[in-house]
């Protein structure tokens, strides 16, 4: 079975949103400066396997903890 040049280019770059997407998505909770985070995965994308132990890396950082001035409750 052949896979098509077109075929195989649109399956890279819908990994690339895909997996840049959730990058964003899991970097705003995890990571102070999201944007250097994002740049580097949208880079990394482009392969796949390095996509998927960045995520693994990211999804399994610790949340950053923010100061709320607001009391639960209220």
């Amino acid at each position: 079975m052949k896979i098509s040049l077109a075929l195989a280019t649109n399956i890279i770059f819908g990994w690339v949103l895909i997996a840049t997407t959730l990058a964003y998505f899991l970097a705003r909770k995890r990571v102070e400066s999201v944007t250097p985070v994002v740049f580097l995965h949208f880079l990394m994308a482009f392969i796949p396997p390095l996509s998927i132990i960045a995520l693994l890396l990211l999804a399994n950082k610790d949340e950053i903890k923010t100061e709320s001035n607001s009391t639960p409750g209220s």
